[in-house]
């Protein structure tokens, strides 16, 4: 089958990356012939294709105002996307489209130049940008949930991106745009999602349940022995981007006054936080490729997750159990499909349970951790992902 993958980063920027690329490799990996329409950067890995990948823009404070005002029109329309997304249809020809996270980056416009061709489209989602201005549906420390029924005029009075009006308003401009047009309903044909608990804000918030189909994340057992990093002392591991939202905080106040574990961070630090390292029991590893992350994630004692954002799905508790380590994090989101309490892991309500939990487990560990390893690897095998998912493409192509 020709599949055309798409997502605007092609470098691991965070989790939505990292499914990005296993599902490409393991699309390869069966004999499909793939293609990939991106975002140039300069992170980005090699590619045949990088061509016809759209010009950089972005909205972080390391980019001129001009890329930023690139970038917000792209949000609506973009003449360069719709042209060099033509480019490399003509030239692959795909059976069907793959797409990950298009928006603001890639340009959503793309996908009438695809649907005028007759190209089934397929959405894997990532977050919950379809149906709310605040891709995390998460402010001011909570659930945020006054966007409903299409008011997305609530985010703009919230201030619910970035804490700014104007990014706020923007962002509620670009959802009644896209919401008048019709740009995702009337041109994607499936959905793609990782969670229940996904499917079900979905639906909630007006997308037709009969598109959407729940397929978990996969892993794939990794290769080689535990084997030892050359460190003796005890420490929890978190791994992700170090980012606001993402609870880091809560864990440098838990560990700051034990003196029988540490807490490693491993990731890279976004650029609108600033990590507030004064503690001896806090080491920030940097960003860790594959096999060196794996090597700590074996190592550690458990992987922690302070975020309270209703994560999608929790890539980061799947890659844990799947190396036999138990994962701690607060019971939001998608998290309670993967974590059973005291089998596989612990999902807590609050920071003072999170300080008793990891005072527990600095203590003692009961967990089994070959059954836990055991049970990840055959409920979220790369084989029965692939068969879901090519399913979903052979009932559309």
């Amino acid at each position: 089958m020709k599949i055309l993958e798409i997502n605007k980063y092609f470098f691991v920027k965070g989790g939505a990356e990292k499914h990005f690329f296993d599902v490409l490799d393991l699309l390869k990996e069966k004999g499909n012939e793939t293609a990939v329409f991106s975002m140039c950067h300069g992170k980005n890995r090699q590619s045949g294709w990088n061509r016809y990948f759209v010009s950089e823009v972005g909205y972080t404070r390391e980019y001129p105002l001009s890329k930023k005002i690139k970038g917000a029109l792209r949000m609506f329309h973009s003449f360069e996307a719709r042209r060099k997304i033509n480019k490399i249809l003509d030239e692959f020809s795909p059976d069907i489209v793959h797409i990950h996270n298009i928006y603001h980056q890639l340009s959503p416009m793309i996908l009438f130049e695809i649907k005028k061709r007759g190209i089934p489209v397929v959405m894997t989602v990532h977050d919950y940008k379809l149906v709310n201005p605040n891709y995390n549906l998460f402010h001011d420390g909570k659930f945020y949930d006054r966007c409903r029924d299409r008011n997305f005029y609530q985010c703009f009075l919230d201030k619910c991106i970035k804490d700014s009006y104007i990014k706020s308003f923007i962002a509620m401009l670009e959802m009644y745009f896209h919401e008048f047009l019709g740009t995702y309903k009337k041109n994607i044909d499936a959905y793609v999602v990782p969670s229940g608990f996904v499917r079900n804000i979905l639906v909630e918030r007006g997308i037709d349940g009969k598109k959407i189909k729940i397929i978990p994340h996969f892993v794939k057992e990794s290769e080689g022995e535990v084997f030892d990093n050359g460190i003796s002392e005890k420490y929890a591991l978190f791994f992700g981007r170090i980012a606001k939202g993402k609870g880091v905080e809560d864990l440098a106040d838990v560990f700051k006054d034990r003196s029988d574990m540490k807490i490693y961070l491993a990731g890279n630090i976004e650029s609108d936080f600033i990590l507030k390292n004064n503690n001896d029991n806090i080491k920030h590893l940097g960003f860790l490729g594959k096999d060196l992350l794996k090597k700590y994630i074996r190592n550690a004692r458990f992987v922690v997750s302070p975020s309270k954002l209703p994560e999608t799905f929790g890539l980061v508790a799947l890659e844990s159990i799947s190396e036999g380590v138990p994962f701690i994090g607060y019971d939001s989101g998608a998290y309670s499909e993967i974590i059973r309490n005291g089998e596989n892991g612990h999902l807590v309500k609050d920071k003072e349970e999170l300080r008793k939990m990891v005072q527990k487990l600095s203590r003692s560990d009961d967990f089994d951790r070959e059954k836990i390893k055991k049970e990840a690897l055959a409920k979220y095998d790369a084989e029965v992902y692939y068969d879901k998912l090519m399913e979903v493409f052979k009932s559309l192509a």
